[in-house]
């Protein structure tokens, strides 16, 4: 005689995935993603980078890429996010000259050794991009630290002192870059600091 299988229990656990491990696998996939543009770049003009060519390079689907992205400058876009919230955590480091507003000297190394990556970014027209998201990210980095540096309150809006330190940084970032032999990455963090705390000083 057939017997019936045995009624499931109410306190079964669920067939979920772990929320950790599925962030974990998007990020890979969207790291992957960046990776394969960001080299892509360096070996053609973008205009000619199609999405296809992008999933051959990373080794994803279709379906994956548009999962995140609508296109390429989504993608495109994504890599410099992934890049600049890297940055936050640079700031954690020791540093001889204290407590940072940006982590000046590792930026500086990275751009002289990815010039390869800036010169194809500049060739496809795509620097004031990279620099408008720049400034808005430095900004924000810049005005979560303000407040650790004196209680005492700034004469002007935190978030202008912030942008206006932002601005500083950026020619600051373009002077360097064609003077990379006067400087180092560390001398010149050492003096953007400098600058800002002279300004930060200024407190009514």
């Amino acid at each position: 005689m057939p017997t019936s299988p045995p009624p499931k229990s109410n306190n079964a656990a669920p067939d979920v995935r772990n929320p950790d491990e599925i962030d974990a696998r998007i990020t890979r996939t969207t790291r992957a993603l960046g990776g394969a543009l960001i080299a892509l770049i360096q070996e053609r003009d973008f205009s000619e980078i199609t999405v296809q060519h992008i999933l051959d390079r990373a080794g994803v689907g279709r379906a994956t890429f548009y999962a995140h992205y609508r296109n390429k400058e989504d993608a495109l876009h994504s890599s410099y996010e992934h890049f600049f919230d890297a940055l936050d955590s640079m700031l954690a480091r020791p540093s001889s000259i204290g407590p940072r507003l940006f982590p000046v000297t590792e930026f500086l190394e990275h751009i002289a050794a990815e010039r390869g990556l800036v010169d194809a970014l500049s060739r496809a027209g795509r620097l004031e991009d990279v620099s408008a998201m720049f400034s808005g990210y430095a900004t924000r980095m810049i005005e979560r630290r303000i407040a650790n540096w004196s209680g005492a309150i700034l004469p002007l809006p935190s978030m202008l002192a912030a942008r206006m330190l932002a601005g500083a940084l950026l020619e600051t970032i373009r002077w360097w870059q064609d003077r990379q032999s006067v400087a180092t990455p560390a001398q010149m963090d050492a003096a953007f600091h400098a600058l800002a705390r002279g300004a930060l000083s200024n407190r009514r």
